[in-house]
């Protein structure tokens, strides 16, 4: 449809008229706002720019003159001034706000556009608007109006859609999630609540043994310790030396080996023990098949003159390492600023390590520098060493008269599963203390660890029976003490505790002070008849005779048997067994009952007397335990030849009948 444009007749702004149907009808001008009557224009000409129509709604209607208004709906056309009046009735229109009219002048007399107007055609004659609900504008709104509902439906529709469908895939990956931890979780091993209180217990044994220690001292101090050294002896020379201790009485039970460590402690350190509070000594390995180097770090009792010093030492003075050193063909020392601590090296690389080294100590092998900050260097006697190097330097380390002792011994420490030891002997006046520390390899945890040297220790005896069994000595008092060896081995493994901490497995073994000097006289013997004995041959088994009592039938009359109990933090499974094998009757631990209960199998003992078992017996059942009544009981099986250990609950539940002790 063509485009009019109307001029206003008072201003000549054109105006663009869209829609023809609006001919004929009032509108106001946007520039003037002046009304007139919409006419078309003789000749229309194309509009520069586009001005929407503003119909004067708001104007009081005013009857026009018949003969100048067409009729509503009629084409527009020009009129000229003399024809006749147009007679047509208009339709019935239902109220509505009407334009007001203006008198327009019968003649138009055409005006000059005003300064500044768009157009400058003339405005013909008066022109008639149509309302603004009548023609191709309104339906034009209303179809913007439609669409923008339409629009406006579409995005709340789109937004619901799309929350929709957030939510659906927020649940479905929710639950995704949900079933993969379900999953994940299933395929996890069930674990067992025992086991889980048992590791628990093996970190309580450490924590305890740790606040039980018999000393208080710090980490054994390496300063001035040159690098490389893979077996590491911490030893107290003076108190281990001090005449009447208990040092000194297992030193004397060691025999010739307590008389080569005092030559040999002397002949490094240029003291004799007595003089010496803590001696370290490192001995660090070379090639296999070469002679390791020995050095040493001495902290004297009372500071010597430093004139002694060097008559004793000699060799010249060296400053080249940044320390005063005193250097000589195969050995450089230096000494502390108290003239209390020498440490010795061979000349060479160790003399230099050992200069930079005063203030901050070299660091060993990562097995030995992880068990150093666990060790006490107040301890009598401690080892530090890697099994693996004992064994690829054994030949050049140890004299051939051992070779056959460390072979067994690092069995014993097996270098697959054990990385670096750390043992530590403290002989007091009460207590003998043992610590046995084992760093373990990346392919076994700690706590498997600990079983299998548990394991290994509790069968240590029985081996030694097989062994003992073939030595034949001839002289009736090592013959009693060899003998009698395997037992103090077993006293030894019953007595002592499992623990772990972060990679290392630990046993704690805690007896009294006449165990030492046992242990050692029974080792030195043992071991020395052992080089004299063919362990190839077969033993004749003979069947001995009975010349003993006959025990009794009865299992409580067995109990009754007088025994020395010696339980020091002793597992209650290894206390019980001490006693049943000691009276020579069979025992079974119902360990689901205990832990009915809330305990467990590990739980430690302690308790030293000699009586009877009966009332080792009663003593461990009846007294509380961790402040509430204790709940253990015995069952006198006598067709069985055993008593059971249960508890008293799941007794009565069983209908099983409670030994009541007198």
């Amino acid at each position: 449809m063509s485009e009019l444009v109307v001029n206003c007749p008072k201003c000549s702004k054109g105006l663009k008229l869209r829609d023809r149907s609006k001919i004929g009808k009032k509108a106001r001008c946007p520039k003037c706002s002046h009304v007139f009557v919409l006419t078309a224009p003789p000749e229309p000409e194309q509009v520069e720019d586009e001005v929407e129509l503003k119909l004067a709604t708001d104007v009081a209607p005013q009857p026009a003159p018949q003969p100048e208004v067409p009729a509503v709906g009629v084409a527009a056309r020009w009129v000229p001034d003399n024809a006749p009046p147009l007679q047509q009735a208009a339709p019935p229109v239902p109220p509505q706000p009407v334009i007001q009219q203006q008198q327009v002048p019968q003649q138009a007399t055409p005006q000059q556009p005003a300064a500044g107007a768009f157009f400058e055609t003339p405005a013909p004659g008066p022109v008639v608007v149509a309302p603004e609900d009548a023609g191709g504008v309104a339906h034009l709104k209303a179809l913007k109006k439609k669409n923008a509902k339409r629009r406006n439906t579409a995005i709340v529709a789109g937004l619901l859609t799309a929350a929709a469908v957030g939510g659906v895939v927020y649940m479905a990956q929710d639950h995704l999630e949900a079933a993969k931890l379900a999953e994940e979780e299933a395929a996890k091993p069930k674990v067992d609540e025992e086991f889980e209180a048992e590791k628990e217990q093996l970190r309580q044994n450490t924590a305890i043994a740790k606040a039980s220690s018999p000393t208080t001292g710090g980490p054994i101090p390496m300063n001035c310790l040159p690098l490389g050294a893979r077996v590491i002896i911490s030893v107290r020379p003076a108190e281990l030396w001090k005449a009447g201790s208990r040092g000194e009485e297992v030193r004397f039970c060691l025999g010739p080996f307590g008389e080569w460590a005092t030559a040999k402690l002397t002949e490094l350190c240029q003291f004799e023990p007595a003089q010496i509070e803590h001696a370290l000594i490192g001995i660090i390995p070379g090639e296999v098949g070469e002679p390791p180097q020995v050095a040493a770090v001495v902290r004297l009792i009372e500071a010597a003159k430093k004139s002694e010093l060097l008559v004793k030492f000699g060799g010249e003075r060296n400053q080249d390492h940044g320390y005063p050193m005193y250097v000589r063909d195969d050995l450089s020392f230096l000494i502390g600023s108290d003239l209390k601590m020498i440490a010795v090296a061979p000349s060479g690389v160790a003399a230099e390590e050992m200069a930079s080294s005063v203030q901050y100590a070299n660091p060993q092998s990562d097995g030995i520098d992880a068990l150093l900050p666990q060790t006490d260097a107040d301890r009598h006697l401690t080892l530090i060493f890697e099994p693996r190097s004992v064994v690829r330097h054994r030949d050049t380390i140890f004299p051939q008269a051992v070779w056959q002792l460390i072979d067994r011994s690092m069995e014993f420490f097996n270098d697959e599963e054990v990385e670096t030891v750390a043992w530590s002997m403290h002989f007091g006046d009460k207590k003998f203390h043992s610590e046995l520390m084992m760093r373990n390899q990346t392919i076994v945890m700690e706590h498997l660890l600990q079983a299998e040297m548990r394991k290994k220790l509790k069968q240590l005896p029985f081996d030694l029976v097989s062994m003992v069994e073939r030595m034949n000595p001839g002289i009736i008092g090592p013959r009693k003490v060899i003998g009698r060896f395997p037992a103090m081995t077993q006293v030894f493994a019953m007595s002592t505790t499992a623990g772990t901490g972060t990679r290392y497995a630990q046993l704690t073994t805690e007896l009294p002070e006449r165990a030492a000097p046992n242990l050692a006289l029974g080792g030195l013997l043992a071991w020395d008849e052992s080089t004299r004995t063919d362990f190839n041959t077969a033993v004749k088994q003979v069947k001995p005779e009975e010349t003993g009592p006959k025990l009794p039938d009865l299992v409580v009359d067995r109990l009754k048997k007088v025994i020395d109990v010696e339980f020091v933090r002793t597992p209650l499974q290894d206390a019980f067994a001490y006693i049943a094998d000691e009276c020579k009757v069979d025992h079974y631990i119902d360990g689901d009952a205990l832990k009915l209960s809330a305990y467990t199998k590990n739980m430690t003992q302690d308790y030293v007397a000699n009586c009877s078992g009966l009332d080792a017996i009663k003593y461990l059942v009846t007294r509380p335990i961790n402040g509430q009544p204790n709940a253990l009981c015995i069952v006198i099986q006598q067709d069985q030849k055993r008593f059971l250990l249960t508890t008293k609950p799941v007794a009565k539940e069983s209908g099983l009948t409670i030994y009541e002790f007198e």
